[in-house]
């Protein structure tokens, strides 16, 4: 089957952009405006009509990495596996997730393993399932699956831990010094079946002991696909899924819903401050690339000869086709304030690299920049992007790669 593919050409120079303070800001061509500023409501909306790179990259990444961690030493502390939140600390040094041993590890900027805390359990230190981990100054917050948050220090000691929700699924520290936790509500759904549904994710502050401070608001959470048939029920993935991305930069927290290329700013008390948008951008789904994903979701690894389930075919026959892709399927603010926004792939489009798309802090689209294949962004500082790549083997090598953001 066919399936769309966007392109990255070779990096070139960026311009600098200066926020103009007029209804149109343009960079001197004949060209329409890059951005389009109004007021609606109270509410600031800056629309982006044109890339500023065009077709060129005005960044670039070096494909070799400055650092990675799987080569830097030997042993069991370089070996990884489900490796999340990859992260740099003030210092140089980095910090990880290692969800296969259940471990929160430390490395010097050269890559030598500072030490570890974790391991399997429910006791002081130790996880059942590492699902988020933040970095806030040195200090980790690790968020395991029942809500629990172990707070660790910057020699890798155990400081405290304290517990959220169960339902908490993500962390986010604002800089006033609260956490912003996303909550999935999934009150009134008893009754649903045979259909798509989202459920609103609440964004709720809490103090650095877990004590709830205040709900700033609820918004389109997950999209999944409801099913109850004679024989079995449950939830399961829709095709290309839209899903709610939520990042913080200082005291400011952002959110985005993925249904347009769209980037809401929210204030203190969960009302909208700023919306930063694409008009337009091109989202559609043509009836080969939803055949793709609708075949994707069927499992792959069945025994020679076994047929696929029922029950399983019934399911993924029955779930609607979209009209639309989601925008983006990750959100991250860089420490310039720049949105970068991880062009959404579905699972029949995982064979295609990484591409982000970037907004500068005043709105302005920049452009698009690819990754390596096989590279996983998990944090971009204002000169490096780390992530995780898998190398042919299926290796998870935890590396950082360097970012130029002036093409020079």
């Amino acid at each position: 089957m066919t399936m769309a593919t966007r392109s990255i050409a070779d990096p070139g120079r960026v311009v600098v952009l200066l926020l103009c303070g007029i209804t149109a800001c343009s960079d001197g061509d004949s060209g329409p405006p890059l951005v389009v500023h109004r007021d609606s409501a109270g509410i600031e909306i800056v629309e982006a009509m044109r890339s500023l790179w065009g077709d060129s990259s005005g960044w670039s990444i070096d494909r070799n990495p400055i650092l990675d961690l799987t080569l830097s030493g030997s042993g069991p502390p370089h070996e990884f596996f489900r490796v999340r939140g990859l992260q740099q600390r003030s210092d140089g040094s980095l910090m990880l997730a290692n969800r296969a041993s259940q471990q929160i590890r430390a490395y010097s900027p050269e890559g030598e393993f500072l030490g570890a805390l974790g391991g399997p359990g429910q006791g002081p230190g130790e996880f059942s399932n590492l699902q988020r981990v933040k970095l806030v100054a040195d200090t980790v917050f690790a968020l395991d699956y029942d809500g629990r948050v172990t707070v660790i220090g910057p020699d890798m000691e155990l400081v405290r831990t304290f517990a959220l929700p169960s339902n908490v699924n993500d962390i986010h520290l604002l800089g006033d010094g609260t956490l912003l936790g996303e909550s999935t509500v999934l009150a009134g759904l008893d009754e649903v079946a045979n259909q798509l549904v989202r459920p609103p994710v609440a964004l709720v502050r809490f103090d650095l002991e877990g004590v709830p401070i205040d709900t700033i608001g609820e918004r389109p959470g997950r999209e999944s696909y409801w099913f109850a048939f004679e024989d079995n029920y449950g939830s399961g993935p829709a095709l290309f899924a839209k899903v709610a991305q939520v990042a913080t930069l200082g005291p400011h927290a952002f959110y985005g819903s993925s249904d347009l290329m769209q980037v809401e700013e929210l204030d203190a008390v969960g009302d909208i401050a700023r919306i930063l948008r694409i008009p337009g951008f091109a989202l559609d789904l043509t009836a080969a690339q939803v055949a793709a994903e609708r075949e994707a979701l069927l499992p792959a690894d069945l025994p020679p000869g076994m047929p696929i389930p029922p029950h399983i075919l019934r399911v993924v026959e029955a779930l609607p086709a979209p009209a639309t892709r989601p925008a983006y399927a990750n959100m991250l603010v860089d420490p310039s304030g720049a949105f970068w926004l991880e062009l959404h792939r579905g699972a029949s489009e995982r064979d295609r690299a990484q591409e982000w798309l970037i907004l500068d802090a005043d709105g302005t689209w920049l452009g698009a920049i690819g990754m390596p294949d096989g590279f996983s962004v998990t944090d971009i500082t204002m000169d490096a992007v780390l992530g995780v790549w898998r190398d042919e083997l299926d290796i998870e090598h935890p590396q950082v790669l360097r970012l130029t953001r002036d093409g020079g």
